[in-house]
């Protein structure tokens, strides 16, 4: 696919979304959990190492708004109509007809403090007023009071949701088992296991579906305290049992494994990666805090011919604060661009003011209802975000 083809401006377009029977309609009752509504939630959960979600968007007062215009359309086709059912080869992602390809978007906050954030207004945004060629949906396990280990069934129909909608649109969609606070992935394997058993089952026919089992694995195991969550004795056991359990249901789809040491050590799983096809290990960065010695352990993994992908990247510092390090985050850009490794930027949405927000959620800019329409104008979008739509768009040093 030529990568810029994606990018040229065009007139406004209107798209009557698809409609997706619920998930809950296509599995036996017995499989599922209770039918509940894909609602909001007004709980509180946390986003980063440091900072708490708001998961209630308060409704400020917006005192006469004065904004440019709101974005309108400048992709006109879909990215999974035209590249169809992907698969890797070496270490690239290449589409139905062979040609790799590099995928590149955005990642949602937590999805348990979205607060009605991702709808089909948003999701049209972001595929085709941004250019996203995937959205990657963070589903926390855990959190400070919520999360889906907390509220399964709730969150279950959440994901469901949200990836129905990422289909209608015609984007690639990563469902990301986000775990962070529940650092080793063993504790909460079998919600895992029965989460991506049941969505499998329910999305593997659908070529948009890539599934990342575990987002960063970090600290101490939680059985021995005394044991670092490492990737042989760890990390790469769990894998291998959720990866069966997607497997029996879609053997196609492509499957991300988290590293240890949250995403970053690619290298230790170079050495010893599990045996299987389509399957790729996730690398995060920041780029404020992470420089030459991480750039290292890519580059040391794909020369060992892993195949790897960013599936969470931010302009700021690890904490979410401090940028945007543009200078930076171009020289980090360039290097993935050269080895075709597919991303996504973290975060678009939810109601934290983190620097690394690609919005001004808690701002005055927009009304409630217009923050939730998309199609957002310049004075809504962070400097963050106005600098990653640029390079989504290929319109990055355009104004100069």
């Amino acid at each position: 696919m030529k990568k810029h083809k994606r990018f040229a401006i065009i007139s406004t377009l209107m798209v009557v979304s698809m409609l997706f029977t619920a998930c809950s309609k296509q599995l036996p009752d017995e499989t599922l959990p209770p039918a509940t509504s894909a609602a909001v939630t007004s709980e509180s959960t946390e986003a980063s190492e440091s900072l708490t979600i708001e998961t209630e968007i308060s409704e400020t007062a917006a005192e006469e708004p004065s904004h440019g215009p709101f974005s309108t359309a400048v992709v006109t086709e879909k990215v999974v109509e035209n590249n169809g059912q992907l698969s890797v080869v070496g270490k690239d992602i290449v589409n139905q007809n062979g040609e790799p390809i590099q995928l590149r978007g955005m990642s949602t906050y937590g999805l348990n403090g979205m607060a009605g954030f991702v709808n089909a207004d948003t999701v049209q945004t972001l595929a085709e007023d941004w250019g996203c060629d995937v959205i990657r949906l963070a589903m926390y396990t855990e959190g400070n009071s919520d999360g889906y280990t907390q509220n399964p069934d709730k969150y279950f129909n959440q994901a469901c949701e949200y990836m129905d909608l990422c289909i209608a649109q015609g984007v690639y969609v990563i469902i990301d088992w986000h775990i962070l606070f529940d650092g080793d992935p063993n504790e909460h394997k079998d919600m895992a296991i029965d989460f991506f058993s049941r969505i499998s089952a329910i999305y593997g026919e659908y070529p948009n579906v890539i599934y990342e089992i575990c987002n960063e694995p970090n600290g101490m195991r939680y059985d021995d305290p005394d044991s670092p969550v490492d990737w042989d004795n760890t990390i790469r056991p769990y894998a291998v049992d959720v990866i069966d359990a997607i497997r029996a249901n879609d053997p196609d789809n492509i499957i991300l494994i988290g590293t240890s040491n949250y995403s970053r050590d690619v290298d230790i799983a170079a050495a010893n990666p599990i045996e299987g096809e389509n399957l790729m290990y996730t690398f995060h960065f920041y780029a404020g805090s992470h420089g030459q010695e991480m750039k290292d352990q890519l580059q040391t993994a794909l020369d060992m011919g892993l195949p790897v992908f960013v599936s969470e990247w931010g302009t700021s510092q690890a904490s979410g604060s401090g940028g945007v390090y543009e200078e930076e985050s171009l020289a980090w850009l360039q290097m993935l661009e050269e080895n075709n490794i597919s991303w996504c930027n973290w975060s678009i949405g939810g109601s934290v003011t983190e620097s690394s927000n690609a919005l001004k959620f808690v701002s005055n800019v927009l009304t409630m209802e217009e923050k939730l329409a998309g199609h957002w104008p310049d004075e809504f979008i962070s400097n963050s975000g106005l600098f990653v739509r640029s390079i989504l768009l290929g319109t990055y040093g355009d104004e100069g």
